[in-house]
């Protein structure tokens, strides 16, 4: 049959119909795990000359590797699994994709009711399996003759449209597994028919209309700027590069003492005479209450300064705006007097050239001359000779060339990144997975944003986190675009020493340092990575800079001794 990829019995052409509308959708690349109760899936994959499959041995790592893809690509990769715990792998990523509204959508083989009722091998109650982490559903039947191939097409093309968080279809294959003639099950002949109309025609079968955003009138928001004295802008976690650019220019012209998340993509856009630090240090903190700011206009979510929500929001600020189009109240200080749901990007361009100019501009000039100075007082107490979290952070800051992305793993990597200043300035694409900030799936996440982006990807992370994702470093070398792992192995969970746990040493090992003497060339030989240990601050540059030539993925291990960090760590908080 002319463009039907699998029609010889009734599963695999179901499976091949599933594809086929995902490929008409866009939704092109398939992370695939074995087993053989999705063998449809596989030989439909695989048959479908316009879909391209990626093998995962791990559905883990394939689903924060899917993750990683969506972020990069702006919409889902899809992922196909067998029945039983292997969906259940899904549920970590599946819960950061919800929390960020990252696009992901979930393939699942099942065994048929009848054997799942029976408690067959390998079977569980699967549909609903994500609860309320998924956005929508798709439970279908097992294959049935009497159910239109139609209805199918029109289903999968509902659920390929949700484009802001995970969705699942859930598919009950009987045998035959595999795309071979039986005689027990023949596709009758008007399924048949109708196949062979659904695969002559190429657009979806349904075509679900793109809605142009609506942006609410943002003129009691601009007469708030226009009457603020001193005005504090916040930049957080953007959706798209459109609001990133559009969120650089808008700082650039409202002239405000400007806060970049380290996750913002703006730290590097923004002019450095505008930019503040983030106010967890203490004595940042002081200078950011001591300016006390009567107006915040927020644009994004999800910052990682702690301190910015419990202090600085939560200090009496008169006027908190928060911008972002994603869901929910993403209010954690319970501040927010004005939610506009929207883009950063669209509120700029309701807002217009307005002109907003700071009631009390020596107050800002006051905070940032102060915020600067310190930030160089900060530098200067730092030794530059002795491996360190904010040291590395500067070290990659300066050398991570134009149009790279940055991946920031949690814990100690992404607040060292949101403690430092501006790096050179240049565009740099920052990803994190700060949903939930869990700190699995970080190399594989890694991997899916360089394949989906084209782009390389430099990602620092601790050695815990390296841990949690070690098989993953199987996927790197095939990646399309090199990622180069920084691995910061300070021999442990090193950040709850930072914290006031430090004070319980019963609580503290080994149950929340979990200490370790591993080093890990053996782990990057096994996978065939390239390996480079740094032990001080030149041999981390030259290790990145030989990993930036080469074009390769590469493994550097920066070995941290953690008493040495933490006296860093300390030096540093005392500093005013």
């Amino acid at each position: 049959m002319a463009g039907a990829p699998l029609t010889e019995n009734l599963g695999v052409l179901w499976a091949s119909v599933i594809v086929e509308e995902l490929v008409r959708n866009g939704l092109s690349t398939f992370f695939v795990s074995p087993g053989n109760r999705n063998a449809p899936f596989v030989a439909a994959i695989v048959a479908n000359p316009r879909a391209r499959a990626v093998s995962c041995m791990d559905e883990r790592g394939a689903a924060y590797r899917a993750l990683g893809h969506a972020k990069a690509a702006g919409r889902p990769g899809v992922l196909a699994c067998t029945s039983g715990t292997a969906l259940a792998n899904y549920f970590p990523a599946v819960i950061e994709a919800f929390r960020d509204e990252a696009p992901l959508l979930i393939l699942s083989a099942d065994r048929p009711p009848d054997l799942v009722f029976g408690d067959a091998n390998q079977s569980m109650t699967q549909p609903e399996i994500f609860g309320g982490f998924c956005r929508k559903t798709l439970n279908l039947p097992a294959p049935d003759p009497r159910f239109p191939l139609a209805a199918l097409a029109a289903q999968i093309d509902c659920i390929a449209q949700v484009g802001n968080g995970p969705v699942h279809v859930n598919c009950p294959f009987r045998d035959p597994l595999l795309p071979l003639s039986d005689p027990a099950s023949p596709v009758p002949p008007e399924v048949l028919a109708e196949a062979e109309a659904f695969f002559k025609r190429n657009n979806p079968h349904t075509v679900y209309a793109r809605v142009s955003e609506g942006v609410p009138e943002p003129s009691g928001v601009r007469e708030i700027l226009r009457r603020t004295r001193r005005g504090l802008l916040a930049v957080g976690r953007l959706r798209s590069r459109e609001d990133a650019r559009a969120a650089a220019d808008f700082a650039d012209k409202l002239g405000w003492p400007v806060f970049c998340d380290a996750a913002s993509s703006l730290k590097s856009l923004v002019s450095p005479a505008l930019q503040l630090v983030s106010p967890d240090h203490p004595g940042m903190l002081e200078l950011f209450l001591r300016y006390d700011p009567d107006t915040v206009l927020a644009l994004g979510t999800g910052f990682v300064s702690k301190h910015y929500y419990q202090s600085v929001l939560a200090g009496g600020v008169r006027e908190v705006i928060l911008v972002s189009d994603r869901e929910g109240s993403r209010d954690p200080s319970h501040s927010v007097g004005i939610r506009v749901p929207s883009s950063a990007s669209a509120f700029i361009r309701a807002l217009g050239e307005a002109d907003c100019p700071l009631g009390d501009k020596d107050a800002a000039a006051g905070f940032l001359d102060a915020v600067h100075g310190l930030s160089r007082a900060l530098e200067a107490a730092t030794p530059s000779d002795v491996l360190s979290f904010p040291r590395i952070a500067g070290i990659v800051n300066a050398m991570i060339p134009a149009e790279d992305a940055l991946f920031m793993g949690n814990s100690n990597a992404i607040r060292a990144f949101d403690a430092a200043g501006p790096p050179a300035a240049r565009p740099i694409f920052t990803v994190s997975n700060r949903g939930v900030s869990g700190i699995e799936g970080n190399i594989a996440t890694s991997t899916g944003y360089a394949e989906g982006s084209g782009r390389r990807v430099t990602a620092v992370m601790g050695d815990i986190s390296f841990l949690h994702d070690l098989n993953s470093l199987s996927m790197l070398a095939g990646c399309a675009a090199p990622v180069i792992v920084v691995v910061v192995n300070n021999r442990g969970g090193r950040i709850f020493e930072k914290l006031l746990a430090r004070g319980f040493p019963g609580i503290m090992t080994p149950l929340m340092t979990t200490p370790h003497d591993m080093d890990f060339s053996n782990a990057a030989r096994q996978f065939g990575i390239p390996y480079r240990a740094a032990r001080t601050p030149d041999e981390l540059r030259e290790a990145y800079r030989e990993a930036l030539g080469s074009g390769r993925s590469a493994v550097i291990e920066a070995a941290l001794d953690p008493e040495t960090d933490f006296r860093v760590f300390e030096i540093r908080k005392n500093i005013r």
